[in-house]
This record gives C-alpha cells, structure tokens and sequence, in this order.
C-alpha cells in the first residue's frame, strides 16, 4: 500500500485565512452584543474550545508536515503566522466569555471593564509569557485556560522556531 504524502498547499491556507475570519467576527459580535443568558455563554465557551481543539490538531499537522514539505519559505510562514494568530484570537474569545459569565471574579485589573481588544491583548502576552501583569487572571477557569495558552505559547514557539531555522538553514545552504 502506497503512503500519502501530506504537503503544505494554499487550500491549507486559505482553511486557516477562514477560520482567523470566523474568529475575529466572533470577538467582534461578542463585544458588541452581549448575550445575558449564561446557558448561551455556556454553548459559546463549549464551541471555542471545540475549535481550539481544531487549532491544535492544525497546528500539529502543520509542525509534522512542514520539516519535509516542499513549500516555499514565505507559504510557511504566513502558514505559521496564521496559525498562531487563530490561537491567540481563539484563546481572547474564551477569555471574553468567561469574563462575561464570572465577572470580576475571573480577570483582576484596573478600570470598570474589559473589551474584546483587552482579551486579545492580553491573550498576546500569555501566549508570548510577557504577562505584564495589567490584566490577571484570579478565578480557577480563567488560570486554568491562561495555563493552558501558556504551555501551549512555549512549546509552539519553541518548536515553530527549530522548525523555521532549519528550513531557512537548508533554503540558504542549497
């Protein structure tokens, strides 16, 4: 039986191009229309980590494919560039809703509230372990989800970056 080559193609692209799409609308609705029911919350925060699974399973496909694709340098890092994007975008919407159904009791910081655009900044440098500490997390669900982006943050940026020098390495070289 002949083994399937799986190859970085730009329908790959384009699926993660969509779903950067349908996150950033969802961050978007969220901060603008805000659903006071917490069972609708509870669907959407159900949904989120739904696709964050999807993310990750994405984001493995692509670590395991990229070493010997033939794609060029620049598909794999816009590649890589919207793959972290939909993580970071993904884990700002899970800490939206969670804000939205715990409250103060989530997230500390100062000011009388935080937005969507806070959630993604502050996705960012959890992701990145800047955490500035302007924002923090307080309550069990919100560290258990900034833990979770946290290792998620270190070990993708740690492997994409083995896996980027050593295809620039061997581009140069060739």
């Amino acid at each position: 039986m002949k083994k399937l080559k799986k190859e970085f193609d730009k329908k790959k692209l384009l699926t993660y191009f969509l779903f950067n799409i349908l996150v950033i609308i969802l961050l978007i609705i969220n901060t603008i229309y805000k659903i006071n029911e917490k069972t609708g919350n509870y669907v959407l925060i159900t949904l989120l980590i739904l696709l964050l699974t999807i993310c990750l399973y994405l984001l493995i496909d692509f670590i395991v494919v990229i070493p010997n694709s033939k794609s060029s340098l620049k598909q794999i890092f816009i590649g890589s560039s919207l793959l972290l994007s939909l993580i970071i975008i993904t884990y700002a919407n899970l800490y939206f809703l969670v804000y939205r159904i715990k409250g103060h009791k989530a997230f500390s910081f100062s000011g009388k509230n935080l937005s969507g655009d806070d959630f993604l900044y502050y996705s960012i440098t959890t992701f990145t372990t800047t955490g500035y500490g302007d924002i923090t997390s307080i309550g069990l669900l919100s560290n258990a989800l900034s833990a979770s982006e946290m290792l998620v943050g270190v070990i993708t940026n740690a492997i994409l970056m083995s896996i980027l020098t050593a295809k620039l390495i061997k581009k140069l070289n060739n």
